[in-house]
């Protein structure tokens, strides 16, 4: 075994940071969509309250 091939370098070099830049994307994404519904909770409990809640359920006649 003397080494990796030229062709597993490569791709190494390339694959690794790509990825690593989509997972940093990905993730970035994630956390403003979590900062985002942070900031709207009260209205959407003031709306809760007036319409009977639904406990987090997308039908509330699943009750």
């Amino acid at each position: 075994m003397d080494g990796l091939s030229e062709g597993w370098l490569q791709f190494l070099f390339v694959a690794v940071p790509v990825l690593s830049l989509v997972g940093t994307w990905m993730g970035l994404r994630t956390a403003g969509r979590l900062a985002e519904r942070r900031r709207v909770p009260a209205a959407d409990e003031q709306d809760d309250k007036n319409n009977g809640g639904n406990n987090g359920r997308s039908d509330p006649g699943l009750e």
